[in-house]
């Protein structure tokens, strides 16, 4: 059956490569470079470093869509949530406790234990970790989206794909930028950035920063404010020192703060399975009404508050220059970021529970890379990577001081007191938290080579390889603790009630003190080939491999579930890149599968803990992108993306709520097992995998008078059907979504003004959605689920000056 599907996508991708080659030899002048005119409009070609080395995009052999300065400030892309609109087959959603980043369906769950599969790089950096998704960024030069395995030349786990952010580089001449923002919600923006000669002929710098705050978009009824209210603040210095021609040393200090009050969340679904609607229950058997009135979608919430406030620093030193003939770069980089969240992560607006969050992570690496220079017809770049990472992070699961019957102040002491006739059990919960902590230290060492030659001028051949070695030690234990004084509680019969009701295993019942150690080294290899029909259609065929570390499970409640193990891929490509009619349109189409052993997963269990472990799974499809410049005020671009996922050897997946009763969908109920209360996840698809998606953009220019111009950019972002629950309930399988964004600028000179609408068609989706936890313990089946903005309009202004 997989064969018969890839071959399906080679045929597609094939007939897209003769029918560009016919464009090509239909058009009456013909289409190679030797027929370009100079009043001729083109398309853009951007160039990347995708590859590590400066190129044209058209001439990079793999799956990558790119996207210059201009183009992320016409669309308002200051983080990869908006990125996500413009390309196909990338997803990124926030969930109560993490943020998850897919490619191609390939992405990591909930769990501080995991590192990302696809990987974020900032100015060669790793961004690595969960929560760094969610950072700003602004003052770009180039964003690239690199679709599947990236291990040889990022290494770091990229098993999924990588995300490759440059930010403006030090300019050597005297440049400024003013920029404001004022908008619906509460929008504020400004910006600042300077650049200039600071010493002679040799030493240059650049300042940027950025202010955003916004009020939000959620009423929260129980607060009465407006949610997620966010700020974020951003300063990047960076310093460039020529030390003469070939040598140059590169500074960049980067700071950023971005704190949310807050969530986009709302309660979408409250049904009573088998007992009552939990909103029915907390209302006639606890006298609380207002904790859950209704489940509608119209941007209000019962909440009784969430915070997230994150820091993070970034100091990159880089030395660049020439040996001889060899280019040499080294890179010495640190980062760290403290990130610090309360979730009320029961999403009603009573007080049942909270989880305070705390994660501490520092990183410092190391690399040097050398390469010879691309015009030989044998080339090659080689470098060593060395980088140790350390990660603190707590949380805990907290219980307000209620006494039975003060139900406003603590749901639970009640509700046990109901459910087992005891007082004893339910007093137990009251003023208790289960507090967790994990630490993991890592060191990575690796070693990469890529070697090109040029069979014959039309025809070359690269092998790659990274050997990684990646040492671990881990540690995590649960103690249940009094909150009034923070040690643990002289109640013995709290840790006894937590853990046979919520299977909350601490150290004063099942000594829950777990330390580990691993070891591995991978080996991934990778062979491209590249052929040039002509000056413009260019075809490549890949092979290559990708491994992904295993690690420690941070969010476990259980001493079983401890390790996990690593991740590898096998990824096959065959691609055609071209440009045709004069360099005014160019059309790329990529055919992919790819196979998955040992994907990592963590799922919420639906009451208090994750299920963590390992899976098997398979994708192929087919990628296209393009565009055309209709005349040289009109551009039309356009991408699409055709995925077939499926798990394949996912036996142990988390059940969505009582699933093995679902008489509406039997099939789904076939897959329980009865011995481990788990779920069969194969041969289903997974979260966050739409069929097809697309976008299409309209780019238009038009002179206003002899010193103006009228810009319109118009953008449409479309999703099939895709299931948004992370355990693949068939009623949050999410219908298609077409999403509509606009700008339109009156420029001049040196500034301009402009109008941004964004989803202006206001369509209603969710981002993602799961179990209320500890309702399906009342029996009741409530989803809570992350919503979009609504149509939102801002107004931007921008002055540029020398």
């Amino acid at each position: 059956m997989k064969l018969c599907r890839l071959s399906t996508v080679i045929s597609l991708a094939l007939y897209g490569v003769s029918v560009s080659a016919l464009s090509q030899e239909s058009l009456p002048n013909g289409a190679g470079k030797d027929s370009e005119s100079s009043d001729t409009p083109q398309v853009e070609l951007i160039e990347v470093t995708s590859q590590r080395r400066v190129q044209n995009i058209q001439d990079v052999p793999i799956s990558v869509q790119a996207f210059g300065a201009a183009q992320l400030e016409r669309a308002s892309i200051d983080k990869i949530e908006d990125l996500q609109l413009y390309v196909p087959n990338l997803n990124l959603a926030e969930s109560g406790l993490s943020t998850q980043l897919f490619i191609r369906g390939i992405g990591s769950g909930n769990n501080q234990g995991f590192e990302q599969s696809v990987v974020q790089f900032v100015d060669g950096v790793s961004y690595a970790r969960q929560q760094l998704s969610r950072a700003p960024f602004f003052d770009m030069e180039r964003a690239e989206v690199l679709r599947g395995p990236q291990s040889i030349l990022f290494g770091k786990n990229a098993i999924g794909g990588a995300l490759n952010f440059t930010t403006a580089s030090v300019d050597e001449y005297t440049s400024g930028r003013l920029f404001a923002q004022v908008g619906e919600f509460g929008i504020r923006e400004y910006q600042g950035i300077i650049n200039g000669a600071l010493w002679g002929d040799n030493l240059y710098g650049r300042l940027s920063v950025r202010h955003y705050e916004e009020e939000g978009y959620i009423d929260n009824v129980t607060l009465n404010r407006s949610e997620p209210n966010r700020i974020d603040q951003t300063i990047r210095a960076k310093l460039l020192y020529n030390l003469n021609s070939d040598w140059s040393l590169h500074f960049k200090y980067e700071n950023n703060d971005f704190e949310t009050v807050g969530r986009q969340i709302e309660i979408l679904q409250d049904e009573g399975n088998p007992g009552n609607p939990f909103g029915a229950t907390l209302a006639a058997g606890f006298g609380l009404p207002e904790a859950l009135p209704e489940t509608n979608h119209d941007y209000s919430r019962v909440s009784n508050g969430d915070s997230s406030f994150n820091s993070s620093q970034n100091l990159t030193f880089e030395v660049k220059g020439m040996l001889g003939e060899l280019e040499f770069e080294s890179r010495t980089a640190s980062l760290q970021y403290d990130f610090q969240d309360i979730c009320d992560c029961d999403y009603l607006g009573a007080n049942i529970f909270t989880v305070p969050m705390d994660e501490d992570y520092k990183q410092l690496s190391q690399e040097f890379r050398v390469a010879s220079d691309s015009a030989n017809r044998f080339f090659w770049q080689a470098g060593v990577f060395y980088q140790t990472s350390e990660l603190v992070f707590t949380d805990a699961i907290v219980l307000p001081t209620a006494d039975i019957g003060q139900t406003d102040l603590g749901v639970l002491p009640t509700a046990v007191f109901a459910l087992t006739g005891s007082a004893a059990q339910g007093e137990a919960l009251s003023g208790i938290s289960a507090r967790r902590d994990f630490t993991q230290d890592t060191d990575a060492l690796s070693a990469f080579a890529q070697l090109t030659y040029k069979v014959t001028d039309v025809t070359q051949v690269t092998l790659g390889a990274r050997l990684s070695r990646e040492e671990k030690e881990g540690f995590r234990t649960i103690n249940v603790n009094d909150t009034s004084t923070g040690v643990p509680t002289t109640n013995p019969v709290s840790p006894l009630v937590l853990n046979g009701l919520f299977a909350i295993e601490s150290e004063q019942t099942s000594g829950h003190y777990l330390t580990g150690e691993r070891s591995e080294t991978a080996f991934d290899p990778s062979i491209n080939i590249q052929h040039y029909l002509n000056d413009d259609v260019m075809l490549y065929a890949s092979w290559s491999k990708g491994s992904k570390a295993g690690g420690f499970d941070a969010r476990a409640n259980t001493v079983s579930s401890f390790e996990f193990e690593d991740e590898q891929a096998t990824a096959y490509e065959l691609g055609m890149k071209s440009t045709f009619w004069k360099k005014r349109a160019k059309l790329n189409v990529t055919a992919f599968a790819t196979d998955y052993e040992g994907l990592q997963v963590s799922q919420f269990d639906g009451t208090l803990g994750f299920v963590v472990g390992n899976a098997d799974a398979e994708m192929q499809g087919i990628e296209v992108e393009g565009s055309f410049a209709i005349t040289e005020d009109l551009t039309f671009s356009y991408s699409g993306a055709y995925l077939d996922h499926e798990f394949t050897n996912y036996e142990e997946g988390n059940c969505y709520y009582r699933q093995q009763f679902d008489t509406a969908n039997p099939d789904m109920a076939a897959r329980y097992n009865e011995e481990t209360g788990l779920c069969s996840y194969n041969g289903l698809t997974g979260q966050y995998v739409p069929e097809f998606s697309a976008n299409t953009n309209v780019d238009y220019y038009a002179d206003l008078t002899a010193d103006s111009v009228l810009h319109i950019n118009l953008n449409y972002n479309y999703s099939s059907k895709q299931n948004t629950h992370q355990n693949l309930d068939p009623m949050f399988e999410q219908d298609a979504i077409g999403r509509v964004d606009l700008n339109i600028a009156i420029e001049f000179t040196d500034w301009g003004i402009e109008l941004l609408g964004r989803n202006i068609t206001d369509e209603k989706f969710v981002t993602y959605s799961g179990n209320s936890p500890l309702s399906g313990t009342f029996g009741a089946d409530t989803i809570y689920g992350f919503v979009a903005a609504p149509a939102t309009w801002s107004l931007r202004a921008y002055y540029n000056f020398q």
